[in-house]
């Protein structure tokens, strides 16, 4: 998909994502379909961020948004499409992550390796080297973050506001910005030690 990845970008335009849900819950597939391509790879990123398996990503991903799909007409409309469909991927990633904690808790080497974008050839191979450290240092740092905070910190990192993180976590808002001042307290502690 070109262009940010928080716009639809729609062979017949809609007027807005809430119109789109609208025609999801009347069990328009074109545009479920539309929707699909919107949301999905963003979806996969959070709960990769959240999860760090890709099977379990993929599966989030999908189980998302056949939620959407078979509840849209239960969509209240009293936040942004994106703040209710990241909130249905974060209940699924934060059952899988309690549910498989094994997986979240420790990454291959090789996952680790894999997740890293080719250099171009361009790139100072030192500078590249400790890039990567520092990717490292700061996943790891994350990891140790409880799945509440963590997941706090991934959707700040993605841009959404406090109100918006509240409602995808279904928590209010003073309990956001309070995981978000322990969440960064206990990175600060780990990416000092």
């Amino acid at each position: 998909m070109s262009g940010s990845e928080n716009q639809l970008t729609l062979e017949h335009p809609i007027d807005n994502e809430i119109d789109l849900v609208r025609s999801v819950a009347n069990g328009n597939r074109a545009d479920f379909e539309r929707l699909f391509r919107a949301y999905h790879s963003r979806i996969y990123k959070f709960s990769m961020r959240m999860l760090k398996d890709h099977l379990l990503a993929e599966e989030v991903a999908c189980d998302t948004l056949y939620a959407v799909w078979t509840s849209a007409s239960s969509f209240r409309e009293q936040s942004a499409v994106s703040s209710w469909i990241l909130g249905i991927a974060y209940r699924l990633s934060l059952k899988i992550y309690n549910k498989n904690a094994r997986h979240t808790e420790k990454r291959q080497p090789e996952a680790e390796l894999e997740s890293l974008a080719e250099p171009s050839p361009d790139v100072n191979p030192e500078t590249y080297t400790n890039n990567a450290m520092e990717v490292d240092q700061l996943q790891e740092a994350l990891s140790t973050l409880s799945s509440n905070h963590r997941a706090v910190i991934e959707l700040i990192g993605l841009g959404y506001s406090v109100g918006e993180i509240a409602t995808i976590v279904d928590c209010p808002e003073n309990t956001v910005k309070t995981r978000t001042f322990h969440a960064r307290r206990q990175l600060r502690i780990a990416l000092q030690g």
